[in-house]
């Protein structure tokens, strides 16, 4: 029987990288699906180039001296604006 996880939610702009949510799911799949739901708005209103990666919250967010996530290990969802 699956249990809930926590994964981040983590946003990429031009400028930086910053954790956004915490969603509690019990798979990455789930927590993407809810993520669609929840932020709607915001993945809307996202820029070219701009994105949003959910990790499971195996390990703590880290982000390097440019505010940039160093990318944990584990599966990952990357929702991105292209052009």
């Amino acid at each position: 029987m699956n249990q809930m996880e926590t994964y981040y939610v983590v946003r990429r702009t031009e400028k930086k990288d910053e954790e956004f949510a915490v969603i509690d799911a019990m798979s990455l799949d789930e927590a993407r699906a809810i993520f669609e739901v929840r932020h709607k708005s915001d993945k809307e209103a996202m820029t070219e180039g701009e994105a949003f990666y959910i990790y499971q919250a195996n390990e703590q967010l880290t982000f390097d001296e440019n505010n940039r996530i160093k990318f944990p290990s584990g599966r990952k969802a990357i929702i991105q604006k292209l052009a």
